[in-house]
C-alpha cells in the first residue's frame, strides 16, 4: 500500500503547484516532497525465480518496517517465502514450502539467518539459487553489509565442507551483471580428446558470448563442437545439456544432463572430466569445479570414481607434442 501512498502523494503536489502558479513552495507540498524522497530510498528489490525456476526475477517493493534493521529483514525474509502472494506466471517464491526461517540476528552489520532443518532437502542449484536471492536481497536493507546462513544453528558447509562465511553482494554473479559480464569475446583454451581418447589436445580460440550466457557454459558447448582443421574428437556426447553454470568463492558449480553418463565409444572418462575442469579453470574465473547430474551429485562417472569431488585442473594429460594453435581457424 505504501506505492500507492506515494503515487497519492505526488498528484496531490502537481495539483498543488498548478493551484499556487508561481507562488512559493507551500509547506504541504515540501513534506510531500520529502515523504516521496524516503519511499524511494526505502524501496529494494525483492529476488524471486523466474518461472522456470532457473534464474531470477526482481521485482520493486517499498519496506514498511524503516526504523529498524531486523523487522525489515524479517518482512523482507516473510515475502521472498510466501507461496501464496508471491507467485505469478513471470515468478516464484525463492524460499519454496517446507524451508522455514528460525531466526535473524544481527552483529554490528553482518547478518546471519538460521534457517530450518529442510534447508538440507534441497538439491545443489536450488540451494545456490535460494542462498543468492536472500543475500542478494536482505543486503539492500541499510545496516545490513553481509549475511551469514546457518541451519539449526550450524554452520552452512559448501561442497568441500568447509563453513561457508558471510556473503556480500557482490558473492554472486546475477542477471543484472549479464550485460558487462557475459556479453563479451575473449581467448581461450580449449581441450578436446586426441583420436585414441587416452590424452587432451589443448586449441587456442576466440569465442563470444550471446544470450547473457557465462563463458563457462560457452567453453563446454564448444567442446561439442571440433575444429574441422585439427585431428581430435569432442570429449562430451553431442546430446548433452548444460543445465548451468555459476560460479561461488572461485567454485564453478557445473549441472549437467543425465546424457553425461552415456557412454563415448574411444574416449576414457577421465579425459572427459578433465576436459571440463581444464577448460573451465582456463577461464580464470576459477580455480575448481564441481559437478552435478540434473541437481544432484554423482558418485562415479562410470570408471572415473571421484566424479563426486571438487576438482582443480590435470594438465597431465595434455599431449604437448600436438597442441593446437590459437592461429587455426575452426
Amino acid at each position: 500500500m505504501k506505492i500507492y501512498k506515494t503515487a497519492y502523494l505526488f498528484l496531490l503536489t502537481l495539483l498543488l503547484a498548478a493551484f499556487c502558479g508561481g507562488c512559493a513552495p507551500s509547506a504541504e507540498e515540501s513534506t510531500s516532497a520529502e515523504e516521496m524522497n524516503s519511499a524511494d530510498d526505502n524501496t529494494i528489490q525483492l529476488y524471486y525465480l523466474n518461472a522456470d525456476g532457473d534464474g531470477f526475477y526482481t521485482v520493486d517493493y517499498t519496506l514498511e518496517n524503516t526504523e529498524d534493521v531486523l523487522l525489515a529483514s524479517y518482512e523482507v525474509m516473510s515475502r521472498l517465502s510466501d507461496t501464496e502472494n508471491s507467485r505469478t506466471d513471470s515468478y516464484k517464491p525463492a524460499i519454496p514450502t517446507g524451508v522455514t526461517v528460525n531466526s535473524i540476528t544481527l552483529d554490528g552489520v553482518e547478518e546471519t539467518v538460521d534457517m530450518g532443518i529442510g534447508y538440507r532437502q534441497l538439491d545443489d542449484s536450488d540451494e545456490i539459487l535460494l542462498r543468492a536471492a536472500v543475500v542478494k536481497t536482505l543486503v539492500q536493507i541499510k545496516g545490513v553489509d553481509s549475511v551469514r546462513l546457518t541451519i539449526n544453528g550450524d554452520s552452512l558447509l559448501g561442497s568441500d565442507d568447509n563453513p561457508i562465511g558471510a556473503m556480500t553482494k557482490d558473492t554472486f554473479i546475477l542477471e543484472e551483471d549479464a550485460e558487462a559480464l557475459y556479453n563479451d569475446e575473449e581467448m581461450v583454451t580449449l581441450y578436446y580428446a586426441d583420436m585414441d581418447g587416452d590424452s587432451l589436445v589443448e586449441y587456442k580460440t576466440r569465442l563470444e558470448t550471446y544470450d547473457n550466457m557465462p563463458m563457462e557454459t560457452r567453453v563446454l558447448l564448444e567442446l561439442m563442437d571440433v575444429p574441422d582443421k585439427l585431428d581430435v574428437q569432442s570429449p562430451l556426447p553431442s546430446d548433452l545439456i548444460i543445465n548451468q553454470t555459476q560460479i561461488h568463492n572461485s567454485v564453478c558449480y557445473v549441472d549437467l544432463s543425465k546424457e553425461i553418463e552415456n557412454v563415448l565409444p574411444g574416449v576414457e572418462e577421465k579425459v572427459m572430466v578433465y576436459a571440463m575442469v581444464n577448460t573451465i579453470t582456463a577461464l580464470g574465473n576459477a580455480t575448481s569445479v564441481q559437478f552435478t547430474v540434473d541437481g544432484e551429485k554423482m558418485e562415479s562417472l562410470r570408471d572415473f570414481d571421484s566424479f563426486h569431488l571438487m576438482m582443480t585442473n590435470d594438465y597431465s594429460l595434455v599431449d604437448s607434442a600436438i597442441k593446437g594453435s590459437e592461429n587455426l581457424e575452426k
